[in-house]
């Protein structure tokens, strides 16, 4: 499904990225971005857009609520389980198009489900293809391990929500 987001929507995004990148400074990534997201984004206030882009893009497509929260990193701890969307929707994106779902051993037994979005550059992220989701025990079971996760493919998303 394919998600336009309005002016009003981009800018929020766009706000979030900055504080995301704000409350961040001077944290090292773990190692699950390091290697990626200094690789394709040239900042965290980009990286922070970007994720929120495809956040907001599910919340479009569920009909669900996108928190858009930001918190002190202190407080991470607090809020590292709390869903992205909704109840229970946790949002991955990619920045290749074919690229598949990320499941971690984390997200496992916590009824989580996850969605997979590609927010499109050549648009500057206005529209975002909400690709697909799977239940994370059904991710886990379907995916290929690569390191320390399993990436399951495109073709095995559900496409109906």
């Amino acid at each position: 499904m394919m998600i336009t987001l309005t002016d009003e929507e981009l800018e929020q995004c766009r706000q979030r990225g900055v504080q995301l990148k704000q409350v961040n400074l001077q944290t090292k990534d773990t190692p699950a971005y390091a290697d990626q997201s200094r690789k394709v984004y040239k900042d965290e206030a980009d990286a922070g857009f970007v994720m929120s882009v495809a956040e907001c893009a599910v919340g479009k497509a569920t009909d669900r609520v996108w928190h858009a929260k930001v918190w002190p990193k202190e407080e991470h701890a607090l809020h590292k389980d709390e869903p992205d969307v909704g109840r229970n929707i946790e949002v991955r994106h990619i920045t290749h198009p074919g690229a598949g779902l990320v499941v971690r051993e984390k997200d496992l037994n916590r009824d989580k489900v996850l969605f997979l979005a590609y927010p499109d550059p050549e648009t500057e992220c206005r529209t975002v293809q909400v690709i697909g989701w799977l239940k994370a025990e059904d991710a886990w079971a379907n995916g290929r391990q690569v390191d320390d996760y399993r990436r399951v493919p495109q073709a095995l998303l559900n496409t109906k929500w």
